[in-house]
Parts: structure tokens; C-alpha cells; sequence
């Protein structure tokens, strides 16, 4: 047998159920009357506290989306070390490209120069 804690209903079934064995003696003593009223209580202390937790839910959820932003922001920026790789490999390609014409450009101009050293000798 299924119970159903979600209707007003199945609460005071589910209360009724587990709560009269406990009351058999209050209620001799007391009477319906005070049963009836511990009932109501409990079912609006069950009211406040399923509503307080829609509240605590409804509030991690709007945190939980910012968190994810807040990630992704995170994902998208680049560490301090990802930037000086970067820049170090910037510096190797710039080195490189140097080298490569630097070379040639030095090369040439000590060709040159060489030859027109020989030249001058001559």
C-alpha cells in the first residue's frame, strides 16, 4: 500500500495511522479534541517545512545556475600559466622567424661585405 505524503488527505491518513496507537491513551484522557488539534499541528508544521524547503531548493537552484556561469567564465579565461606558454611559444616562432631571415639578411650583407673587402684588396 502506497503512501501518498503529497495531498493533505494521505497526510492525515499516514498521522491518523501511526499516531492512534499513541493516543489511545491521551485520548481516553483527554478526549478527540486533543487529538484533533495535535493533528492540525502536525500537518501545519508539514505545510511550513515543505514550504521552507521549496524556498532552500528554489535558492540552490538560482545558485547552481550561477556557479555554471561563473564556470564557464572560468573555462573561457586563461590561466596564468596557459598565457606564458603562449607567450613562450609566440617567443620561439618570433626566434625562429628571426634566425631564418636574420640570417639571410646577415649572410647576405657578410657576403657582400666579404666581397667587397676582396674587391677592395684587389
Amino acid at each position: 500500500m502506497a503512501i501518498d505524503l503529497s495531498t493533505p488527505e494521505g497526510r492525515s491518513n499516514y498521522l491518523n495511522d501511526k499516531l492512534s496507537d499513541l493516543i489511545n491513551g491521551v485520548d481516553s484522557t483527554y478526549g478527540n479534541l486533543i487529538f484533533d488539534e495535535l493533528l492540525k499541528r502536525i500537518d501545519k508544521t508539514i505545510k511550513d517545512f515543505n514550504s521552507e524547503m521549496e524556498i532552500v531548493f528554489d535558492e540552490l537552484k538560482v545558485n547552481e545556475k550561477k556557479r555554471q556561469s561563473m564556470l564557464l567564465k572560468l573555462k573561457k579565461q586563461k590561466s596564468p600559466d596557459e598565457e606564458n606558454q603562449e607567450d613562450k611559444e609566440k617567443k620561439e616562432w618570433e626566434e625562429k622567424l628571426l634566425n631564418l631571415y636574420g640570417k639571410d639578411n646577415s649572410s647576405s650583407s657578410t657576403d657582400e661585405s666579404s666581397n667587397s673587402n676582396k674587391e677592395e684588396g684587389k
